[in-house]
């Protein structure tokens, strides 16, 4: 019987010691996050509010480097190759301005590789919408035919 007594207050001493350790430690936790609640302010709402976590604060510059990607993104796709030459830039200038005249709603550029001096026209996402303009233009420009490349598509 003195077994049993000495046994049940052993254990109840080692629970009793065991939950003020746990009781020390849950007040050291509550004690940090309190201090972590008092960092992180809301500058948007009144001071006496405190925000539990991270506020998001976003910078202007990430917004102008995403318009500015957005503007300047390139896509893969088809151009169609009106004019080739080698070092004859004059030539090329005359069959753009030629091209321009007929087809004034058609996008043109003059690319030089070196040494050619090459007229590109259009932009375009899909060979077939490419082969249909290419019928068009080759009625008037018979060596046109179409590239592969990077293009400048006008979203709609």
């Amino acid at each position: 019987m003195r077994l049993f007594f000495s046994l049940s207050i052993a254990l109840l001493s080692f629970c009793s010691a065991a939950q003020e350790a746990n009781q020390i430690d849950n007040k050291g936790l509550s004690e940090r996050t309190l201090n972590l609640d008092s960092i992180y302010t809301n500058p948007l709402k009144d001071s006496t509010t405190n925000i539990v976590g991270l506020v998001e604060v976003k910078s202007e510059k990430i917004d102008l480097l995403i318009e500015d990607y957005l503007a300047n993104k390139k896509y893969n796709g088809y151009r169609i190759q009106i004019f080739s030459s080698s070092n004859n830039r004059l030539e090329a200038v005359k069959a753009k301005s030629e091209f321009l005249r007929e087809f004034p709603e058609v996008k043109s550029y003059l690319v030089y590789q070196a040494p050619n001096y090459k007229v590109r026209v259009g932009d375009f996402l899909d060979r077939l919408e490419a082969n249909k303009e290419l019928l068009l233009i080759q009625e008037s420009f018979l060596n046109a035919f179409l590239v592969k490349g990077e293009i400048e598509p006008t979203i709609k």
